[in-house]
């Protein structure tokens, strides 16, 4: 992921998740990995995934 975070507004990127607690852990393990990465240089990270549905629950 670039350090910008950029992207597209696609609907294939879309993922929509509560701010809390999700959003929140999400963004600290990617700001904790990121942390003292200069433009251009790269890191290859498990990235966290929450299991199962997060938002919309899931169909019946």
């Amino acid at each position: 992921m670039p350090l910008d975070d950029g992207g597209t507004n696609s609907y294939d990127n879309l993922v929509l998740i509560k701010n809390d607690p999700y959003h929140k852990v999400i963004t600290n393990a990617q700001m904790n990995a990121t942390r003292g990465l200069k433009p251009g240089e790269s890191k290859t990270m498990n990235w966290p995934i929450p299991d199962g549905f997060v938002y919309p629950k899931k169909p019946k």
